[in-house]
């Protein structure tokens, strides 16, 4: 049983992986004995710590990183670098895993959405990733690769939500962005599936009015936040054989949210 989640000899590519969900993706894959991990990060602070608590896991995993603001440079410049920087970084000429994790969010209301923060969103939460999945996604095929490759989703790929209308744009395209290349590369031996978080504490929630937090924890059907170990298993069971069935799924991570 053990062989069927192994990770051995494999090379992934992350991107977010430094803190959050990411570095639960992190963490998960290193304890599978990734062969590598190649990290996408902003922050040099974060990149040591995330390494720090990957080795802790796994302390013969290499790591190799690659400086990238999805925010402020090109987004076909960011995607031309990462595809170029990794392949030159891997230790057998193949990525074999790619993690969609990267993203970020504004909130405000549509009408007075400034218009500069919306494309930001959308920049950087879809068109780098669905970029980014062609770029490497065709060397895996032509690589004869058999791929993996994961976007990080949101209860908001199934709901609207409020005030977050380019979120909700962004993340319920890669649901369907994952059905959709699914149906074209599954038989060319890459499969694509997403992961959708419930409500988790990261950054991007710890802003969160008291009210607004309440009301989430009474609906959490396991009574509790999510944190970042809840992603280790759901991660190297999509990337590993374990899953060798699955692909064009979105998989929910979100203490039974959904199912009220």
């Amino acid at each position: 049983m053990c062989s069927l989640f192994s990770l051995s000899g494999k090379v992934a590519l992350l991107t977010g992986g430094t803190n959050g969900i990411g570095l639960g993706y992190a963490k998960g894959l290193a304890s599978a004995n990734l062969k590598q991990l190649i990290l996408t990060y902003r922050s040099n602070e974060n990149l040591q710590f995330a390494i720090e608590e990957i080795k802790k896991v796994n302390d013969s995993i290499i790591i190799d990183s690659i400086y990238v603001d999805f925010v402020k440079e090109d987004e076909d410049e960011i995607v031309e670098r990462i595809t170029s920087e990794a392949y030159k970084l891997s230790q057998t000429g193949k990525i074999d895993i790619l993690i969609n994790n990267a993203g970020i969010t504004n909130r405000s209301a549509f009408e007075s959405f400034e218009q500069e923060k919306f494309d930001q969103v959308i920049k950087v939460d879809l068109n780098i990733p669905v970029k980014l999945t062609k770029s490497i996604g065709s060397k895996m095929l032509e690589n004869n690769t058999q791929g993996k490759i994961i976007f990080t989703a949101s209860l908001l790929s199934f709901q609207g939500g409020m005030n977050s209308t380019p979120y909700a744009i962004a993340k319920g395209g890669l649901k369907q962005f994952t059905q959709a290349l699914s149906n074209e590369w599954s038989s060319r031996g890459i499969r694509i599936n997403c992961i959708a978080p419930g409500y988790i504490e990261t950054k991007l929630t710890s802003n969160m009015d008291e009210e607004h937090r309440n009301l989430v924890n009474q609906r959490i059907p396991m009574n509790r936040w999510g944190n970042l170990e809840d992603f280790m298993g759901p991660i190297v069971f999509l990337c590993s054989d374990a899953s060798k069935y699955i692909t064009g799924e979105t998989i929910l991570v979100d203490g039974g949210w959904m199912g009220r």
